[in-house]
């Protein structure tokens, strides 16, 4: 919507008397000169206000009103989105749903509650990363609203992206990185520049007096001067309390307006309608948006009501007549900042409360990378992720190494796991009580390759502990082994210290098989032959030799 054009005449009257009135009179050339300095001054100074001020509060600024709903009683439904169905076509209906509201640092610091709202674009040079921020930290991010409100604020003052705490920093990186470079510059070092290069040789006087004569826009600036000062100390509380602009408030006459008698937005001629009911205000997520759809094109005069807001209807629907696209709630509320009405309250940006999406269980940690050497991955909820030192493997993760790699991961209990090249294990399981070890449990998957295994606490108390395969099981009592695939349908276990059982998968085999021992097994049959240390030596530094720890 197009701003209404910035006044300054106040400011004009006010730099001619201050500064050209003595040189008008001895010299009436000098003085017109002066005046046209003056006039260049003013000129810069509001162009920068028009154009650089990081939020322009314009409560005349907003989006068309109308007084009757049409389509008859508004009779809604609760809108119950996911994160996913945001940017879905909204079929006709009523319909309403709780908002986060952030205020705006330089709006009248009273509660809208109870307070009639109506509805325009959140404008000024900052406004689209503002919008942008609280619309991804919220639907997308999940960050929390206090955190985006301060960051939202520090935008407002003119901090540059530099200026700004770590913290600060740190969710812009994560929410807006987009945005970096628009919060690179200083507006008001900006302001403060172009009026010194004229106020010094004019005699004019201090820019905070001059920004105090120009009305809300020099309001504004002000107040932003005032934030940003107290940022920069690192002082990020709300402490500006003052009035600038609400509907009603140039007249100076308050007529008490009730909240259902107050208008309602046309956000698309003719189709989308509008009103926000502020409940709870700043940082309360129990406001209102109440939202009415029309088919486009249609019989405007009855709208159907009921809990129309099926997935079925998530098809693309084009609205009739036009072959344009069903308005979203992303397209309706995005970037929409709303002013009280008939008294000043908080100008409040509005968010949708969506609900919370279902608690994600925790991973169980199983394990830490200690040494990654060459290709080493992870393969982690259907997406392959590379792995480095001091990583943690979780249950359900599985490690992959690649030609010439190798891996070393320790668990909890102390057991240690050293793979070679072109080895694929799928961590199953890992429960460990450090008070009672024997009742802890270590299973994993072998899918291919080859290994050495020593056994923790687990092991070594009478835990349970299993490497599971296509070929059978080793069931492990607290011992050191390497274990190796010959072919897809056979291994050999070179099992140093402890003892090992193999067999068919389902079943615990006892006992098991003493070390130290060459064990092959090839899917039914166990043959054991002798193994010394020095050859379990020679078998696991060949085995390792391009791999972590030869």
């Amino acid at each position: 919507m197009k701003k209404a054009p910035a006044r300054f005449s106040t400011l004009a009257f006010c730099l001619l008397l201050l500064g050209g009135g003595g040189v008008w009179a001895q010299n009436p050339l000098a003085g017109l000169e002066q005046a046209v300095k003056q006039k260049a001054a003013e000129t810069a100074i509001s162009t920068l206000l028009n154009n650089q001020l990081p939020l322009v509060l314009n409560a005349k600024s907003i989006y068309p009103t109308v007084s009757v709903l049409p389509g008859g009683p508004f009779q809604p439904t609760l809108l119950t989105l996911t994160t996913a169905d945001v940017d879905k076509p909204l079929p006709p209906g009523d319909y309403q749903i709780p908002m986060w509201a952030f205020c705006s640092e330089y709006s009248v610091h009273r509660p809208g509650a109870g307070v009639a709202y109506v509805l325009g674009p959140m404008e000024g040079k900052a406004g689209p990363a503002i919008a942008a921020l609280y619309w991804r930290g919220v639907v997308e991010k999940n960050v929390n609203p206090q955190l985006l409100l301060y960051v939202g604020w520090t935008i407002q003052s003119g901090i540059t992206y530099a200026q700004m705490p770590k913290t600060y920093q740190a969710v812009i990186d994560e929410v807006i990185p987009d945005y970096k470079v628009q919060l690179s510059g200083d507006f008001f070092q900006s302001l403060e520049n172009t009026y010194q290069s004229y106020a010094k040789p004019l005699n004019m006087p201090p820019l905070d007096q001059v920004l105090a004569k120009m009305g809300k826009p020099g309001e504004l600036a002000l107040s932003a001067e005032r934030q940003r000062a107290g940022l920069l100390r690192q002082n990020t509380s709300d402490q500006i309390k003052e009035q600038t602009l609400f509907a009603g408030q140039e007249s100076g006459v308050y007529t008490p307006v009730k909240l259902e008698d107050g208008p309602w937005t046309e956000r698309i001629k003719g189709v989308a309608y509008m009103k926000l009911k502020i409940v709870g205000g700043n940082m309360v997520n129990n406001n209102v948006m109440q939202i009415r759809i029309l088919p486009a094109g249609g019989n405007q005069a009855r709208v159907e009501h009921g809990p129309r807001l099926a997935r079925a209807s998530y098809e693309v629907e084009q609205t009739e007549g036009t072959g344009a696209p069903q308005p979203t709630l992303s397209s309706l509320v995005q970037g929409v900042i709303g002013y009280s009405v008939g008294q000043g309250a908080q100008a409040l940006a509005q968010i949708p409360a969506l609900p919370a999406a279902p608690a994600v269980p925790a991973k169980t940690k199983a394990g830490t990378v200690n040494l990654a050497q060459g290709t080493v991955t992870v393969i982690r909820d259907g997406a392959t992720i590379p792995l480095k030192n001091g990583d943690t493997i979780y249950e359900n993760d599985t490690i992959v190494t690649g030609p010439n790699s190798g891996a070393q991961v320790s668990f909890a209990d102390n057991t240690q796991l050293n793979m070679s090249a072109n080895t694929k294990l799928l961590m199953d399981s890992f429960v460990y009580d450090g008070n009672t070890p024997a009742r802890s449990s270590l299973v994993m998957q072998w899918l291919k390759g080859a290994f050495v295994f020593t056994s923790g606490l687990i092991g070594k108390n009478g835990g349970h502990e299993q490497i599971q395969a296509g070929f059978g099981c080793i069931c492990i009592r607290g011992t050191e082994f390497v274990a190796k695939f010959i072919s897809a349908t056979s291994v050999e276990v070179d099992l140093i210290s402890g003892s090992a059982a193999i067999g068919p998968n389902g079943t615990d085999v006892t006992p098991g098989i003493p070390a130290p021992a060459k064990i092959l097994y090839n899917g039914s049959k166990v043959t054991r032959s002798p193994l010394t240390a020095a050859q379990y030596a020679a078998i696991k530094a060949q085995l390792m030799a391009k791999s972590p720890g030869s």
